[in-house]
């Protein structure tokens, strides 16, 4: 069999399996739970959804078909637009994302911010490099910073929201700078793919000599294991006062990948809800705030699509609104922000 041929037959394994694992999601007036394992400490989708659906470009249709609505979803009215020259807004990349030139994590979000006024600095991280090292590295950007008085927001994708919460407990100081994170399918809670996937990783993405990306300090399969991410968060846990939003990944099978369609069926078998390579729960920070569930898989909900070879045969080449999905969070984490701040003024006695 051709190397054609064989790529054909094993994307039509793929597709089989993806449609046995299809996720039932919800549609019309059905009232589907949210996905086991996700209990937010707070419920911030009715929010979010009138943020969304607010937005110059979005349509009603537009929006409905990015946003699933689960049920307990409480209608809310839109927040105002944040006022970008009060924020700093830091990108944080995910696993692999250096290694490839091809990928550019966020570049639409932060073309469009900048366009808005906010000020946005995109902070590297080591694409094969463990939390811990990245951390440091996170760190030593952030020390960087200007004192401008601007609050910072960290939206982070996938192992960065990891690797960012690392950097949190490692640097207090700088934590203390830091106003929210915002996780745009992070991997809070690691992934089961990390355990069943490490020798076929360690084989190859980990062994191959990219030029974009060194070869990488530690062991960032391990450090995914869901019993590690466990652990970590049941020892520090209780250490972190910085708010954890979370936008959490399903696409339907018409918004996933091809590379996506065999590693989401392998975790059909812990969850039906799961975006390709995490699922819906392991999304959502412990004691986070959850925006919303967002009809994307784990790639496109954070990465523009990428034109020519090899990427049109593995990308989905579905449309997905990712500025207006990303600044949408950022007017609710600011309207949060502010609630917080009028709840905690303490008035004084005439």
């Amino acid at each position: 069999m051709s190397n054609t041929g064989g790529m054909r037959y094993l994307i039509a394994i793929a597709f089989a399996l993806g449609g046995c694992a299809t996720p039932m999601l919800p549609s019309g007036d059905v009232d589907v739970p949210l996905p086991t394992g996700i209990a937010p400490a707070t419920d911030l989708r009715g929010a979010y959804r009138a943020a969304l659906c607010a937005r110059p470009a979005m349509t009603s249709d537009a929006c409905t078909r990015m946003l699933h609505r689960f049920a307990g979803e409480t209608p809310a009215d839109a927040p105002p637009t944040a006022i970008a020259a009060r924020y700093r807004l830091l990108f944080v990349p995910g696993f692999l994302a250096s290694c490839f030139t091809s990928i550019h994590t966020f570049a639409d979000v932060v073309a469009a911010a900048r366009n808005a006024g906010f000020a946005v600095d995109e902070l590297s991280a080591g694409g094969r490099d463990a939390i811990a090292v990245n951390a440091r590295r996170l760190a030593e950007q952030m020390a960087r910073l200007p004192p401008d008085g601007r609050r910072l927001i960290v939206i982070a994708h996938s192992k960065g929201a990891a690797d960012v919460m690392e950097m949190i407990v490692q640097r207090p100081d700088l934590a203390a700078r830091i106003h929210a994170v915002v996780g745009v399918a992070g991997a809070f809670g690691g992934s089961p793919l990390a355990d069943s996937l490490a020798p076929f990783y360690r084989a190859t993405f980990g062994a191959f000599p990219f030029a974009a990306c060194a070869a990488g300090e530690g062991d960032p399969m391990a450090d995914l294991e869901p019993a590690r991410r466990r652990a970590w968060w049941a020892a520090h846990g209780q250490a972190i006062r910085v708010p954890m939003y979370s936008l959490v990944t399903v696409p339907a099978p018409d918004r996933l990948s091809a590379m996506l369609l065999l590693p989401q069926a392998l975790l059909a078998a812990h969850s039906r809800y799961n975006d390709g390579m995490l699922l819906a729960a392991d999304q959502l920070a412990p004691n986070g705030r959850l925006l919303g569930v967002v009809n994307a898989d784990h790639v496109s909900a954070a990465i523009p699509y990428p034109p020519g070879l090899p990427w049109v045969l593995w990308f989905t080449t579905a449309p997905f609104p990712r500025a207006d999905v990303v600044l949408a969070a950022i007017d609710v984490v600011a309207a949060q922000s502010a609630t917080v701040a009028t709840t905690h003024v303490v008035r004084r006695p005439p």
